[in-house]
C-alpha cells in the first residue's frame, strides 16, 4: 500500500477531515481505506482485524493474545474523524474467515482527488501521507527495513525446504531494483492508464505507486504452513499483471517452467496421454485456444493482452480441475470467464477436450487412492496427514494434492537458487512459484550463466522424469 502522496492531496484530506489531527493511528487507517485492499464485489475497503491493529500500532497485542478488539478503534475513528453516515462496517466471522467490509462515503472532491492521485507520474515534492514529511531516500530505507522486519515475524511458519529461499529473497540489496524501476516506472504507469476495467486499473496503479515508495518485494510463507511457497507481503512487482511486470522489469531476464503443474501431474499420476502430449512439444494453452476456434499464435502476436487474459482463465481452470473443483463449478467458472471473449459454453467444451477428460479421470483415481491412506509424503519427505471424513476429508485431499505438486515445483527450481548463492554475476530478483526473474550484473558472462541455469533445471527434471524445461529470456 502506497505511503506517499502529493502535498496538495494530503492537505485536501487534512482540511476535509480535521478530526485526523496529529493522531498517526487515524492517519494510518485513513491511508488504508483510501488505498488499501478492496472487496471484489462491492469495491469497498476490506478491514480485517490485522489491518486495523496495524493502523492502531497494536499488532503485538493481536499476535500475542486474544485481547485486541478492532471494533473499539473503528468506533473512535467513526466518532472523531468521519460519522455514522459516512463510515460504517459490516460484521465479521473468525470461524468463516470473513473480514469486515467498510462502507465509506467520501465527498465528491475527495473521490475526484483520489482518481487523480492514482495516476500521477514520479513526483519530486511528494510527502508521506501519515506525517506530512517530505519523501527522502533515508525514510524510504526505514520503510523497507520495517517491512523486512514484519516479514521475519513469519519466519517460524516457513517450510524448512523454503528457508534458504526466504532468506535470499528478503536480503537482496535494494540497488538490484532501483535502477530498473527508475528507468521503467513512468512507462509502466502509462500502460496502467490503458487498462479498461476501472477496478483493475486502480489496483495496478496502486501497486505501482507502492513500488515507487518501497522499490523491492519482501516475502512471507503461508501462515497455515500448508505449502512450501512464499508470497509477497507488500505491494510489489510480483503483484503486477504480466504486461506491466514486463515493462517495469525491462532489462531483466524472466524464466518459468513450461506447463509445470500439468507436467508434474503427468509424471506423478502416471498419465501416459499427458506425457505423450508434453513429449511432442505442443503447448497446452495454444492447443486449447485453437480447440475453441481461436488462432492462438496469431492472437499472441497481434493482441498479447487478450491472449494472456484467455490463457489465465484456462490456466486457472486447469489447476482447478487438477485439484478437485467439481464439474458443475468448473463449467460455471469457464463459462463466465470465456464468454467475454465470445466463447459460448466454454465449460462443457473444456471437459470434452480429450486431454482434459483424461486428466479429470486421473484426478478422480488419485483422490480415491489418497482417501484410503492415512498419510503421504512430499518430495522432501515431509509427512502430510489425511484427516476427516466426508466433505472434510475430500477438502483435505485436494489440499494435499496441491501441496505435493508445489513441493515438486520448488524442488525443480532450487538448483537455480544454489547457483545464485555461488556468484555475484547474477541475482534472482523476483520469485513466482514456477518461475523467477534474474538481473545479470556482468553482461560478458550472461550467456554462460543462462546455459548453466537451464542445465541445472533440465538435470533436475530428467532426474524426476518430468517433461518440462525453463522458457523465457530478456525482457
Amino acid at each position: 500500500m502506497r505511503k506517499t502522496v502529493s502535498l496538495e492531496f494530503r492537505n485536501l484530506i487534512k482540511d476535509t477531515f480535521p478530526g485526523l489531527g496529529k493522531n498517526e493511528s487515524y492517519w494510518r487507517f485513513m491511508r488504508y481505506i483510501l488505498f488499501g485492499r478492496r472487496d471484489k464485489v462491492t469495491g469497498e475497503p476490506v478491514i480485517g482485524q490485522r489491518a486495523v491493529a496495524k493502523a492502531e500500532g497494536k499488532l503485538n497485542i493481536l499476535e500475542n493474545s486474544n485481547a485486541y478488539c478492532a471494533a473499539k478503534f473503528l468506533e473512535k475513528f467513526q466518532n472523531n474523524v468521519m460519522s455514522k453516515d459516512t463510515f460504517s462496517w459490516s460484521g465479521w466471522s473468525l470461524k468463516d474467515n470473513e473480514a469486515r467490509v467498510a462502507s465509506v462515503r467520501f465527498p465528491q472532491k475527495v473521490i475526484d482527488a483520489i482518481e487523480s492521485e492514482s495516476y500521477k507520474l514520479m513526483l519530486e515534492d511528494r510527502v508521506y501521507f501519515e506525517t506530512g514529511r517530505k519523501f527522502s531516500k533515508e525514510l524510504q530505507k526505514v520503510d523497507r527495513e520495517l517491512i523486512k522486519q514484519e516479514a521475519y515475524t513469519y519466519f517460524d511458519f516457513c517450510a524448512p525446504e523454503a528457508e534458504d529461499l526466504f532468506e535470499y529473497m528478503n536480503n537482496l540489496p535494494v540497488h538490484n531494483f532501483s535502477k530498473v524501476i527508475n528507468n521503467n516506472f513512468d512507462a509502466a504507469l502509462l500502460a496502467a492508464y490503458r487498462i479498461k476495467e476501472p477496478e483493475k486499473r486502480r489496483v495496478q496503479a496502486e501497486v505501482l505507486n507502492t513500488i515507487r515508495d518501497v522499490l523491492q518485494p519482501f516475502y512471507i510463507p503461508s501462515e497455515k504452513g500448508n505449502t512450501v511457497r512464499i508470497f509477497p507481503i507488500n505491494y510489489s512487482i510480483a503483484m503486477l499483471q504480466k504486461n506491466l511486470r514486463k515493462i517495469i522489469t525491462k532489462g531483466w531476464y524472466e524464466f518459468d517452467l513450461a506447463s509445470a503443474q500439468l507436467a508434474i501431474a503427468g509424471k506423478t499420476w502416471e498419465i501416459d496421454e499427458v506425457q505423450d502430449f508434453l513429449r511432442s512439444g505442443r503447448k497446452i494453452w495454444v492447443e486449447l485456444m485453437n480447440y475453441y476456434g481461436i488462432d492462438a499464435l496469431n492472437l499472441k502476436e497481434n493482441n498479447e493482452d487478450e491472449y494472456e487474459a484467455i490463457k489465465k482463465v484456462l490456466k486457472d481452470s486447469l489447476y482447478s480441475l487438477m485439484y478437485g473443483m467439481t464439474k458443475g463449478n468448473l463449467i460455471t467458472f469457464l463459462n463466465k470467464g470465456l464468454i467475454k471473449f465470445g466463447i459460448k459454453d466454454g465449460g462443457k467444451k473444456f471437459l470434452k477436450y480429450p486431454l482434459m477428460a483424461t486428466l479429470f479421470d486421473a484426478r478422480e483415481r488419485r483422490m480415491a487412492e489418497l482417501s484410503d491412506c492415512d498419510s503421504v509424503e512430499t518430495i522432501f519427505s515431509k509427512t502430510l496427514n489425511i484427516k476427516g471424513t466426508g466433505a472434510a476429508r475430500e477438502k483435505c485431499i485436494r489440499g494435499i494434492m496441491a501441496q505435493q505438486a508445489q513441493a515438486v515445483e520448488l524442488y525443480l527450481l532450487l538448483p537455480v537458487l544454489d547457483l545464485a548463492k555461488t556468484t555475484k554475476d547474477f541475482v534472482i530478483t523476483l520469485w513466482q512459484h514456477d518461475g523467477f526473474s534474474v538481473n545479470f550484473t556482468d553482461s560478458s558472462k550472461t550467456d554462460r550463466w543462462i546455459n548453466k541455469i537451464n542445465q541445472v533445471v533440465a538435470d533436475r527434471a530428467d532426474e524426476l522424469g518430468i517433461i518440462t524445461k525453463l522458457e523465457g529470456g530478456l525482457l
